[in-house]
């Protein structure tokens, strides 16, 4: 895996205070008691001790070592200077961070008197936190957030990886095989990918997003109803002129018995006024 490279250029100077801060102004959770402040004063200390282990425990987990990469990646460098807005693809790494148990775990952390990198991230993350807040209380995300969230556990990121392997036929719209049905059947049963069965294709995913759902539904769920249903083309049919059907005249047996007395009649008197 890529996570496992990236291991080592992990922590350079800041970007360890500069995740945790970021995470804690992000999720802007703090536990209220109604302790004594000698009480307090313990759990402030007990709070940052256990923020320092709580940063390598993230690192090295699958799933949350996974979305700090990627918050490394996408947020770093991107949420330097002057900012307004926060890059999209820094909220889907957010997101996915804060969804991990470990990164939960992040939320309680708080600087440590005099450290002005950490509080310096912290004011930088700002511009952050109403977005990715807003995305995580959302029922219906878009397709990529969902795809951070599964990523960023484990089992569920098992799950779509076979997904993904599983399913190459469906995607192209052949078939859907029974691996591919199974895979499915796993990776939905899957906490983390509750948001991936609902979720929104907005156009920047960058491969099919509505044709593969699409393909889904039909090939492997038989839901054809309202998909690729074309109206049937309507020939215009000339107004033909309808001929009259001719009665053929069929005489009952009294009627023929009568006809033929008088062609009969009509031959004799033929015959006598001749003579």
């Amino acid at each position: 895996m890529a996570f496992t490279n990236d291991r080592r250029r992990m922590f350079f100077p800041g970007v360890e205070w500069t995740f945790m801060s970021l995470v804690l102004l992000i999720v802007g959770a703090t536990h209220a008691t109604n302790d004594t402040n000698d009480t307090n004063d313990t759990n402030d200390a007990n709070s940052i001790s256990k923020c320092e282990d709580a940063k390598y425990k993230c690192a090295f987990r699958g799933g949350c070592g996974k979305a700090l990469t990627s918050y490394l990646q996408f947020c770093v460098a991107d949420l330097r200077g002057d900012i307004t807005t926060c890059p999209e693809s820094c909220q889907h790494a957010l997101i996915g961070l804060t969804s991990t148990e470990e990164g939960k775990k992040l939320m309680t952390c708080k600087c440590n008197p005099g450290d002005t990198m950490c509080e310096k991230s912290k004011q930088q993350a700002e511009v952050c936190r109403s977005p990715v807040t807003a995305a995580l209380n959302n029922t219906r995300v878009s397709c990529r957030i969902a795809t951070s969230i599964c990523s960023a556990d484990v089992t569920c990121s098992t799950a779509l990886s076979y997904y993904n392997l599983n399913c190459r036929s469906m995607f192209k719209g052949k078939k859907c095989s029974h691996r591919c049905r199974n895979s499915i059947d796993i990776l939905i049963r899957q906490e983390k990918a509750e948001k991936l069965n609902t979720c929104i294709c907005d156009g920047n995913e960058g491969y099919n997003c509505k044709g593969i759902h699409r393909n889904m539904n039909v090939l492997c769920f038989g839901k054809k109803k309202n998909y690729n249903r074309k109206k049937p083309i309507q020939k215009k049919q000339k107004n033909k002129e309808v001929k009259p059907v001719k009665k053929t005249y069929y005489a009952s047996g009294n009627e023929a018995f009568f006809l033929r007395m008088e062609l009969l009649l009509g031959v004799v008197l033929i015959f006598i006024l001749k003579d």
